[in-house]
């Protein structure tokens, strides 16, 4: 049996040849797999590939990863075939045969593997694997890009379903938002407690292939007008009841639960929908806005201002309106928050300066937060601005500090 190289590693012979053995197992299972046509058959192949990818290590990922990448892409044969008709008569009927020959045997794969209980959670774990290994192995950007665009079609914003978060929730999923809560760190049950109180609102969005697995969770503070102090927001002393003059719901925490679904964006719909149920829920919420990390700030200000003293809480505020505003990947804002709100068609609507004093938040930002006003904006106009001209909706609060 023939040994696969993989790029970045070397194995002693004896240990090759047995991981090899594992993985062209798994491999041929694979080719097994898009030979067989019958429903009953190529299920129980799919099941064998689950199983066994879940036994491979590290190394024989790589290795899997590599037959996919070498081994199911496109037939080369039909491929040129295709282009051939479609020079010699460019009909439609061409052109759509020339695309399904493109399209790599991988995608078929993929498919046939999420027919099998648990294939989902293995093709995710795959695209983690990948996303995980960019740097040491980009030429495997195909197979990951296959992923993504599967995983995309299958966890549509569509399909997902919204639940609050409560004491009654099962414990499983309470225990999930503690180990995924990637924004602000829930410093056990106590805490948690803390953020499922009256003044204070968890959702979880559930995907029917993943009944317990949250995708992503979204935690609101309710308050009388804009929050500006993360600690403010998750220290404070509980109430017995929500307070009566709440008018304003505060995101701040949203929290994707899949690494593997990392790039796959749900946009604004994830704070459309929160909004919309918080609205049916109390009328009185008139404002809606986040209290958000500015994560590039401090890499940024270290970059193009080294010089600068960032016990100057002024100069700091001005020069993160001017990271906001002002400092692109392309076209779109560099800093990845704001990035995804203002995408959404949000606005900045103030920096807050101790926004937030924790060691991260003093590392990401020197404790500075941001809002991004939903309310009251014409999100469309706003994202049609940014994405065709650049243009970035900023309250005059912000814009002037910049002057």
């Amino acid at each position: 049996m023939s040994a696969r190289h993989v790029r970045g590693h070397h194995y002693s012979p004896d240990v090759a040849i047995a991981k090899n053995t594992v993985v062209d197992v798994t491999v041929s299972t694979a080719h097994a797999l898009l030979r067989l046509r019958g429903e009953t058959a190529s299920r129980a192949l799919a099941e064998l590939i689950v199983s066994r990818y879940a036994m491979l290590d590290d190394d024989q990922k790589s290795g899997f990863f590599a037959a996919l990448l070498d081994e199911f892409g496109a037939d080369r044969a039909e491929v040129n075939l295709a282009i051939e008709n479609y020079r010699n008569e460019p009909t439609e009927e061409h052109t759509v045969a020339l695309a399904e020959a493109a399209d790599s045997r991988r995608l078929d794969l993929f498919r046939a593997i999420n027919t099998a209980p648990g294939g989902i959670g293995t093709l995710l774990d795959m695209r983690t694997e990948i996303l995980a290994r960019r740097k040491t192995h980009p030429e495997l950007a195909p197979v990951e890009r296959d992923l993504k665009y599967l995983l995309a079609s299958w966890f549509n914003r569509g399909f997902l379903r919204l639940e609050q978060l409560d004491w009654t929730t099962p414990a499983h999923i309470l225990e999930s938002l503690i180990r995924y809560e990637a924004v602000h760190e829930i410093r056990g049950w106590d805490d948690l407690r803390r953020r499922l109180a009256p003044d204070r609102r968890s959702f979880g969005f559930f995907h029917p292939a993943l009944p317990d697995e949250p995708i992503i969770f979204v935690e609101v503070a309710l308050t009388k007008g804009l929050a500006t102090s993360i600690q403010d927001v998750i220290d404070a002393p509980p109430p017995e009841i929500a307070p009566s003059e709440v008018d304003t719901a505060i995101f701040y925490s949203i929290t994707n639960c899949q690494s593997g679904l990392r790039g796959i964006s749900f946009g604004s719909f994830l704070i459309k929908q929160v909004t919309e149920y918080l609205s049916a829920e109390d009328p009185a919420l008139t404002t809606f806005s986040t209290l958000s990390p500015i994560p590039g700030f401090a890499a940024w200000l270290s970059n193009t201002h080294p010089d600068q003293d960032t016990a100057d809480l002024d100069a700091l505020e001005r020069l993160c309106a001017d990271y906001l505003v002002n400092a692109r990947r392309g076209l779109l804002p560099a800093d990845p928050v704001a990035r995804f709100h203002l995408r959404n068609g949000a606005c900045i609507a103030q920096i807050n300066r101790n926004g937030d004093t924790s060691p991260k938040g003093l590392a990401e930002s020197h404790g500075l937060l941001v809002n991004y006003l939903y309310s009251g904006q014409d999100l469309l106009a706003n994202n049609e601005a940014l994405v065709s001209d650049g243009q970035v909706c900023a309250a005059q609060q912000v814009t002037d500090l910049m002057r």
